[in-house]
């Protein structure tokens, strides 16, 4: 089993593009992550992140502390994945610009075409990614 932040970290320069559902309830956050999707699939470019059971999410600017919680909103905040780690009751994303916390259940991943993913083949696809990089 692994920690609920580790995906986020395994996404690291991904850029946040997309909420669908609600919160709370079922919500899909969707992810370009181009590096690591094309080694799972040519051509696919982006990645859903299904989290299901989703109680909260925030996004705090480091420029203002007012948390944004609009689905609609956080779509135009600049959401560039760094980091995350578990923090008591959340999970917290560094973000470029801000922090983004999210609480819930359980995560599901797939792919642009609609492949689903398991956590351990986005581990192993990222491990290949930044082993091949630091060949070249």
């Amino acid at each position: 089993m692994h920690s609920d932040a580790y995906i986020w970290n395994l996404l690291h320069d991904g850029s946040i593009v997309a909420f669908e559902g609600k919160c709370p309830g079922d919500m899909s956050v969707k992810v370009e992550i181009e590096y690591l999707c094309e080694v799972l699939a040519v051509g696919s470019t982006f990645l859903w992140v299904h989290l299901h059971g989703c109680s909260a999410i925030a996004y705090i600017p480091f420029n203002d502390s007012t948390p944004i919680t609009d689905l609609t909103q956080l779509r135009d905040c600049d959401l560039e994945i760094l980091s995350a780690k578990n923090e008591e009751g959340h999970i917290s994303v560094c973000c470029t610009d801000g922090i983004l916390r999210l609480n819930y259940v359980e995560a599901i991943y797939e792919l642009d075409n609609g492949a689903a993913v398991t956590f351990a083949t986005l581990l192993q696809a990222s491990k290949q990614y930044w082993n091949e990089l630091g060949a070249k």
